[in-house]
């Protein structure tokens, strides 16, 4: 998972070339606390662009599927703590809408936002 300028959360096709790239910071441990302690399980790229990014608030994703604008969001199955972070749009491949179960104990309905592709999620990302 990418975090781009500090608050969006893509993936890595949303960097075209490496011109693109300002800055990057790689996060291989997790974090003891911080805003994206559950989004670094398998370690976070923080990178800085030089083009702006096309993105959507979580309370904008919630309004637009019905749902309360401060219900909590999921990316790739893991919970997005801060309600800061927004998402590439560009790096969206698929929204769930994840309603509670016995199994995942959720007591609402919430979205999943998946930034990885059904191949990606079933085997690995492929390095570049």
């Amino acid at each position: 998972m990418l975090l781009i300028d500090d608050t969006i959360i893509a993936n890595n096709h949303i960097i075209a070339t490496k011109e693109d790239i300002t800055e990057v910071r790689v996060l291989k441990d997790k974090p003891t606390r911080d805003d994206f302690y559950n989004l670094s399980e398998n370690g976070i790229a923080l990178v800085i662009l030089k083009k702006k990014i096309a993105s959507k608030t979580q309370a904008e994703l919630n309004t637009f599927f019905g749902l309360d604008a401060n219900n909590s969001i999921y990316v790739n199955g893991y919970l997005v703590e801060s309600p800061k972070y927004k998402f590439a749009t560009e790096s969206i491949v698929e929204v769930e809408l994840v309603t509670p179960t016995a199994e995942n104990k959720l007591e609402q309905k919430v979205i999943n936002v998946w930034t990885l592709t059904q191949d990606e999620r079933v085997n690995g990302c492929k390095q570049q």
